[in-house]
């Protein structure tokens, strides 16, 4: 991006001098110049502000501080890289002001300002969830939240308990765009999307741990990472990232998963970074272990039902609820997964990997009907809960005797459902089957089903 912003050759030199001297210093190092601008002289005198720091900027605090009734900002460029912050600022002081003296002690107040960076203070939340303040999480001081601070164990049992987290209402409907291009350079006007998009120096990776997703830090904390197919290194495209669930993965609830940000990077694309659960997922889980006990069952469920019940009543349904989609942290609490919060360029084999591998969970509204119009529901996301609990009560994959277009048409058209075990706890069992009604309106709430499991769990401490 600075190669494309067309400096000149005394420009570059400019630049290099103030970074060699913000190194040797370790202060910021400022140039302020006065411009000649025929129309702006009307209105008052024209600088230039040009800067280096050896420290990241906040630019909205920045930029706050320098505007005021007296002075102005009119173009900005920002531009980091390793830890150093190159500045370039038109401002526009009013005329009668005094104007040097002025300028300069502003600007040096304001890089002060902006640079500061105070540590997220960590504080108790309600119920035993730890977690950073708001406004500095989204400040990008991911990482904060403490990982043994789940849920309430009670001897063998698990209680589940609300937690008072607040989100104003109607959450918003509107989605940030970006655009990259061939060249990796990121375009968006949104100011507010900047502080979601990571440095990519700071981003490692190292395990591998699925076809598309590793295990890696960011700034020395441990981090997911998912990439997105289709955003390769090389080529230009779109994606969009939704503001409704950009305000449920970081309000810090506790089973639904911590979003941190999204970040271009040189050699994968564009990857969607969130926190790491080193329990992985549901699915993992059954596939290592097969059939799990009724009380992780339990556990597993209260945790999932807890999370959905908590987007549902926010207005937000869930879309394609299934085990791979569930992820556990190390002491086996689970949390939504793959809310879908970044969407990008799709390829034709994501949509058929949607459609073969998908109708095991789907409900039979949803899979019956127009794939342009229909969308998940409250009702929807509980038929598929009930597919979960059986996928951990059988440890197999449902419909595996039939081809994926004999299941849907089973699953719409002729009520099919999955054999329950004969041995599966009756509580279960019931559970299940209200969850499969083919009635949509006839199934469970959310607040019923969190209830039917805690009361089942209670009876049999």
């Amino acid at each position: 991006s600075y190669s494309q912003a067309g400096f000149d050759v005394k420009d570059v030199f400019l630049h290099i001098k103030l970074i060699e001297q913000t190194l040797e210093d370790s202060q910021a190092a400022i140039l302020i110049e006065e411009e000649c601008d025929g129309e702006m002289q009307l209105q008052g005198s024209l600088f230039k502000l040009t800067f280096a720091c050896n420290s990241p900027i906040s630019w909205p605090a920045m930029s706050s501080a320098l505007d005021s009734s007296s002075i102005c900002c009119k173009k900005i460029q920002i531009f980091e890289k390793k830890g150093l912050t190159l500045g370039i600022v038109l401002l526009l002081v009013l005329s009668g002001v005094g104007q040097d003296k002025l300028v300069r002690t502003r600007v040096e107040s304001a890089l002060k300002f902006a640079m500061k960076k105070p540590k997220a203070s960590v504080v108790k939340l309600p119920f035993g969830l730890c977690g950073c303040q708001e406004e500095n999480f989204k400040g990008r001081e991911f990482g904060e939240i403490e990982e043994n601070c789940s849920g309430v164990y009670c001897g063998n049992g698990f209680e589940s308990l609300s937690q008072k987290i607040h989100l104003e209402m109607p959450l918003p409907n509107s989605v940030f765009h970006v655009s990259v291009d061939e060249w990796q350079t990121i375009l968006t006007d949104a100011d507010e999307m900047q502080k979601w998009l990571l440095n990519s120096d700071s981003l490692e990776f190292s395990d591998q741990i699925g076809h598309n997703s590793y295990k890696g830090a960011y700034m020395g904390k441990k981090v997911g990472i998912e990439k997105l197919r289709g955003c390769d290194k090389g080529n230009s495209y779109e994606f969009v990232l939704r503001k409704d669930l950009l305000e449920l993965m970081t309000c810090g609830h506790k089973n639904i998963l911590q979003f941190c940000g999204v970040c271009v990077d040189d050699n994968h694309g564009l990857c969607v970074v969130t926190k790491f659960m080193e329990g992985g997922s549901v699915h993992d889980l059954i596939s290592k272990n097969k059939k799990l006990q009724s009380k992780d069952i339990i556990r597993i469920a209260v945790d999932v039902a807890e999370g959905i019940k908590f987007m549902n009543d926010h207005g937000v349904a869930y879309r394609d609820l299934n085990t791979q989609r569930i992820m556990l942290d190390k002491h086996g609490s689970a949390c939504l997964g793959d809310l879908g919060i970044v969407t990008a360029c799709k390829s034709n084999q994501e949509a058929m990997d949607y459609e073969t591998d998908g109708y095991r969970w789907l409900a039979p509204e949803i899979i019956a009907g127009d794939p342009e119009s229909v969308t998940e529901t409250w009702m929807s996301n509980v038929y598929s809960f009930g597919m979960v609990i059986w996928e951990m009560v059988s440890g197999e994959a449902a419909y595996t005797a039939y081809s994926p277009v004999q299941a849907a048409v089973g699953i719409a058209a002729c009520g099919l459902r999955p054999e329950i075990p004969k041995d599966c706890p009756q509580i279960l069992k019931s559970l299940m089957t209200k969850c499969w009604n083919n009635t949509p309106s006839k199934r469970p709430e959310f607040s019923e089903i969190i209830a039917i499991l805690l009361r089942n769990n209670n009876n049999n401490r």
